[in-house]
């Protein structure tokens, strides 16, 4: 007798290739061709990453008949005589798919037959709807992650799909159904923090059906592995307007709640609501958020607004800000990673992100800007296999493999949760190197962490400098308004923005900065900058300055900022020309420039007292240049 499947409603059976193509909007013209990308094989929610693959055949999805039915324990042989593949479980019979024409018996009796079965290179391939016929074994194809989707009766290491039956969330006064569906990864121990994630809005057909939790699957293997309770929720339902217009976040908070609520009841010992133990597994009082695109934002509102969890720390990746926060954000530190060729939110709304959070008085706790040269908004998650929607043409050979960018998101996020749960600080919050690499992947940073302003760039503050050869410029990086920045691009999309411009025509020019401060608690002196690329004084080529404490009795200590630093790098591109009707046309940098963080130790500035800072002076080393300078503070 047919079963009826447990996973994906949203998966055809033997999706074809053009309608898996046409139902991809927006996306780039010509669409691509799926069959290019590699396919996966996710069992009981692990990655299988040995044995045949699914694949593309006649613009049909097969999938590998020995390497499911294996995975789900059955024993499998080719039956000479019978040219067939035999296969068994236990005493459940013995099934035979015969080749010849494509029949799949059970113990003689004929119970289907696969008008696709073939056999390819020595492997069998099958039609997904076979599994239907076959006891403990399900098998989907999900189009839009290009994914076989496999649940099996049999024992798995410690990482589940799960389905947990009929939600409904409401939505003014409609109430909407959906499916409370995951992956989730259990952890040896017991009493084990917890991390949640959550997906984006990437509708490919349905949104409500479409699985992309389980492109972060690996992550939550991986902290299964390292000790975390981790869920990845099929937050799908709040992207769906079929179901009607979604009402902000409105959908992603009801869901986590209520998948929240029975996780809870799981972890008190009730059996029966997920498939597999998880009795004493998970301590809500320690969870840690990470969203992707328009889930970044999310996150900050489950953070704020459900009452069900303790939210330690949040990880936002490549996040869509639809609007602002829309509330005072929680106090909790947060990372940030915005990728470089972000093809889908291409103003890098990360950037708004951070400096909304670095402008919330209330807020101790500090926040991790990372700008992931030559990532994308896809390579998070192996649910996103094609370009993303908006992407340049011209980039695409320079963005990294999926594969790399997943293991940089995978060690960021590791070690965010361990450095937050342990020390309440981010990764990069006590990193005095502010290193060009992540993980072994090229970056440029910039933190927020408490300490003291000795300088801020606005309107009033440049007046305070005391040049040297430096011309001295407050200037916006909204290009709207008076005084901009011209060319310079910083990742987001702000109102308002100050800078102070600094650019010199000789070598040793410098710009005095007088403060009244106490720099003996310190632990270094932090300055967030970039250099200004599309000015022709910088010659194409990276600055280094110089930086010098006086103290109140005339004493002197430098340390050099050398060429090199990423601050102060030179960002490869050109000065565009965009016109605007009935308006004088706009200059932009065709790459962006993220303002980067640089650390001295105070410990290299020797000879003055730290107690007693009178002045900050910068001295620029090159015969000329142009940089713009954000703030000058200390950490602690």
């Amino acid at each position: 007798m047919r079963k009826a499947h447990r996973i994906l409603a949203c998966a055809a059976v033997a999706l074809t290739l053009s309608t898996a193509v046409q139902a991809l909007e927006p996306a780039l013209d010509p669409l691509p061709d799926l069959s290019a990308y590699p396919t996966q094989l996710l069992v009981d929610g692990q990655a299988v990453e040995e044995g045949a693959m699914p694949r593309y055949l006649s613009g049909s999805v097969l999938l590998p008949l020995r390497n499911i039915l294996e995975q789900a324990g059955y024993a499998v042989e080719w039956d000479a005589q019978a040219q067939g593949a035999a296969f068994s479980l236990d005493s459940a019979g013995t099934y035979l798919l015969r080749m010849a024409d494509g029949a799949l018996t059970l113990d003689g009796e004929t119970l289907w037959t696969d008008p696709k079965a073939v056999v390819l290179e020595g492997t069998t391939y099958v039609s997904a709807e076979l599994f239907d016929y076959v006891e403990g074994v399900s098998a989907d194809w999900d189009g839009a992650t290009n994914t076989a989707v496999v649940t099996t009766d049999a024992p798995r290491d410690n990482v589940y799909c799960y389905d947990l039956g009929e939600g409904t969330i409401t939505q003014g006064t409609r109430e909407i159904p959906y499916r409370m569906q995951g992956v989730i990864g259990v952890p040896d121990g017991e009493n084990c923090p917890v991390v949640i994630f959550l997906h984006g809005s990437h509708p490919i057909r349905s949104a409500a059906e479409n699985r992309y939790d389980l492109g972060f699957s690996y992550l939550v293997d991986q902290l299964a592995d390292a000790g975390y309770l981790a869920i990845s929720m099929n937050v799908g339902i709040n992207y769906s307007f079929e179901n009607g217009e979604p009402s902000g976040c409105e959908r992603t908070v009801q869901v986590v709640e209520q998948q929240i609520a029975l996780l809870k009841q799981a972890m008190e010992g009730k059996e029966g609501i997920f498939p597999c133990d998880l009795n004493k597994k998970g301590n809500l009082d320690q969870v840690i958020l990470v969203g992707h695109s328009r889930a970044g934002y999310d996150v900050f509102e489950v953070a704020a607004r459900t009452e069900l969890l303790e939210v330690k720390g949040i990880v936002s990746a490549a996040p869509a800000l639809v609007t602002p926060l829309s509330s005072d954000p929680v106090d909790v530190p947060v990372g940030i990673i915005i990728p470089q060729y972000d093809g889908d939110v291409t103003s890098l709304d990360g950037g708004t992100l951070f400096d909304q959070l670095e402008n919330t008085p209330e807020r101790s706790s500090g926040t991790d800007l990372i700008y992931l040269e030559d990532g994308n908004h896809g390579g998070f998650s192996t649910a996103l296999v094609r370009p993303d929607p908006f992407a340049d043409r011209e980039t695409l050979p320079q963005v990294m493999e999926p594969e790399k960018q997943q293991a940089f998101f995978s060690a960021y996020v590791q070690d965010f949760v361990k450095s937050v749960l342990e020390t309440g600080k981010t990764p990069l919050e006590t990193d005095a190197s502010m290193s060009d690499q992540y993980a072994g992947y090229p970056i440029m940073a910039r933190v927020d962490t408490a300490g003291t302003v000795l300088y801020r760039a606005a309107a009033d503050s440049v007046k305070s400098l005391q040049t040297s050869g430096v011309a001295a410029e407050a200037v916006n990086a909204c290009s709207t308004l008076d005084h901009t920045a011209g060319s310079f691009r910083i990742p987001g999309s702000f109102q308002q923005y100050d800078l102070t411009r600094l650019g010199w025509d000789s070598a040793g020019s410098s710009a005095a900065i007088p403060v009244s401060a106490d720099l003996k608690d310190a632990s270094y002196l932090q300055m967030d900058l970039a250099q200004d690329s599309g000015d022709t004084r910088n010659r194409q080529q990276d600055q280094s300055l110089t930086v010098t404490l006086r103290d109140a009795e005339g004493r002197e200590a430098s340390v050099q900022v050398k060429a090199g630093t990423p601050a102060l790098t030179w960002q490869e591109g050109t000065v565009e020309t965009i016109p605007v009707a009935g308006q004088e046309d706009l200059l932009q940098y065709s790459t962006f420039t993220p303002l980067g963080t640089v650390r001295l130790d105070m410990e290299a500035f020797s000879g003055v007292d730290l107690g007693k800072i009178t002045q900050v002076t910068l001295t620029f080393d090159q015969p000329s240049g142009s940089i713009m300078l954000r703030e000058i503070q200390t950490v602690k």
